[in-house]
């Protein structure tokens, strides 16, 4: 079963994050949000609702169209620079803003505070969230401030940018301090930790596994740094997140209440009218194909005909208007896209796919077919409780065969979900064999076949000199090796 979620009234938080300024104020050493006045326990939720806006929407977007989970409907042209694969600055500026000086100065004022505040717990959460936060900036960016970020109060204006891998590197020992600072049974956050209500040890299993995930995703740059990692974490026998262990903010789905996701693309207002997303071929047929019920979970039929109809990733771009979203299928209007569809930052069945995958590298003890096995199980029951048996028995179309098979149920399970991790496994793996969008040009790419990564905000670029140059979206960031 599913962790419950408890509900929140967010609406003023929400109205927070609705006026930051971008322009006067990306610096991204100071946070506008907190008053000399505010709390750890204030300044918690309010650093984990800009952290589920950037994750939930802004990276989401370019995230969930580059996996192929979305493409352009026919009806409209707002996200078609994705699909032609000619996105820029403009498109990250969001999330980029709301990570810095949003969530992550939020939660760097919780950290240090809670700390002063005798409140170890709150500074705990707010430790792994940074770490959490830190590994999908550089995962999008590659090389990002990291030991002079966040310090505007010491007078460090323009931070020095630093290596993807040295990031990296400092990323366990971050997590590490999280969980140093947990102490069960201590004063636990309540209702303004939007994610876990002060589950103390299910926010040590997420270290954990937030740990793992991170040696895991060096597995083809560093993979005896990976190797090593994984095998002390297994040795220590320290606990992970298992089935239905699910951390993430759940929104009321109220005005002012709801995700970050239907509010900025499907609400009329503040949002674009719900006239921009359909689903993906390259996922919806490959479901469609293996007779996978989850296809109803992820995305909802066409409005027509009341059957699946997927688009050829970036066919959309070039109909003739004659068709429109309601006749293809689009992301679910309550799993995916609903006003009340939670943000997930790390998922029962991720946890197990990650554990599969060192147990087939050798990483780990066990046996790799059971282990995979639990983790496509753990994956139905998520979306939707279908028994998958017949699909992973002997001759069926999941069928363990490997890596290939844990790498493609992981990417599927994420269709929507979970955009951004799901395209940054798909660009360590580069499984599943994806085609390239039909409109997707290569003048941007520097060679590659897709494009992997995102561009600086044009304005970061203008106010701190030290800002890497953008060269290519088709640049791999420094732990992709897969082409």
């Amino acid at each position: 079963m599913r962790l419950n979620h408890k509900y929140y009234t967010l609406t003023l938080l929400f109205l927070v994050i609705s006026i930051v300024s971008c322009d006067d104020a990306l610096d991204i050493n100071n946070s506008p949000n907190n008053p000399a006045s505010s709390t750890p326990a204030l300044t918690l939720p309010s650093g984990m609702l800009y952290s589920g806006q950037s994750i939930g929407l802004d990276f989401a977007l370019v995230s969930g169209f580059i996996a192929q989970y979305w493409t352009q409907s026919p009806q409209a042209g707002q996200y078609e620079v994705y699909d032609r694969y000619n996105y820029n600055g403009n498109q990250t500026r969001d999330g980029w803003t709301n990570s810095w000086y949003g969530a992550m100065a939020d939660l760097q004022y919780v950290k240090t505070q809670g700390v002063i505040d005798g409140l170890p717990n709150h500074a705990a959460i707010a430790t792994l969230l940074l770490a959490y936060q830190y590994q999908v900036l550089v995962d999008l960016f590659d090389q990002i401030p990291f030991a002079e970020a966040l310090k505007g109060g010491e007078g460090i204006l323009q931070a020095q940018y630093e290596s993807g891998e040295a990031v990296y590197d400092q990323l366990i020992a971050l997590v590490d301090e999280g969980l140093d600072m947990i102490v069960l049974g201590g004063i636990a956050p309540g209702a303004e930790d939007l994610m876990l209500q002060g589950d103390m040890a299910t926010w040590v299993k997420f270290g954990n596994t937030l740990k793992l995930k991170i040696y895991m995703r060096q597995s083809e740059a560093r993979s005896s740094v990976a190797q090593n990692g994984i095998q002390a974490l297994a040795s220590s026998g320290v606990a992970f997140l298992g089935a239905g262990e699910d951390v993430a903010i759940s929104y009321p789905g109220t005005t002012g209440n709801q995700n970050p996701l239907y509010s900025g693309d499907v609400s009329a207002t503040p949002g674009l009218g719900n006239v921009n997303i359909s689903g993906s071929a390259s996922v919806i047929q490959r479901m469609l194909d293996a007779g996978d019920p989850r296809v109803d979970f992820y995305f909802d039929p066409s409005v027509t005909t009341g059957n699946h109809v997927a688009i050829v990733q970036g066919d959309g771009v070039e109909e003739d208007g004659s068709e429109t979203r309601n006749d293809f299928s689009t992301p679910s209007a309550i799993n995916v896209a609903g006003p009340s569809t939670p943000v997930y930052y790390m998922t029962g069945h991720e946890s197990l796919f990650l554990q599969a995958e060192a147990i087939a590298r050798g990483w780990m003890t066990g046996d790799a077919k059971t282990a995979y096995d639990a983790a496509v199980r753990a994956a139905f029951q998520f979306a939707g409780g279908a028994d998958p048996s017949g699909l992973i028995a002997d001759g069926g179309a999941y069928a363990y065969k490997g890596l290939e098979s844990i790498h493609t149920q992981k990417w599927l399970s994420m269709a929507g979900t979970q955009c951004v991790e799901g395209w940054a496994d798909w660009r360590r793996t580069d499984t599943p064999q994806l085609e390239q969008s039909s409109e997707g040009t290569a003048a941007n790419l520097n060679g590659s076949k897709f494009p992997r990564r995102a561009f600086y905000p044009v304005v970061e670029l203008a106010n701190n000199p030290n800002t890497p140059p953008n060269t290519n979206i088709g640049d791999p960031v420094w732990w992709d090796m897969s082409e």
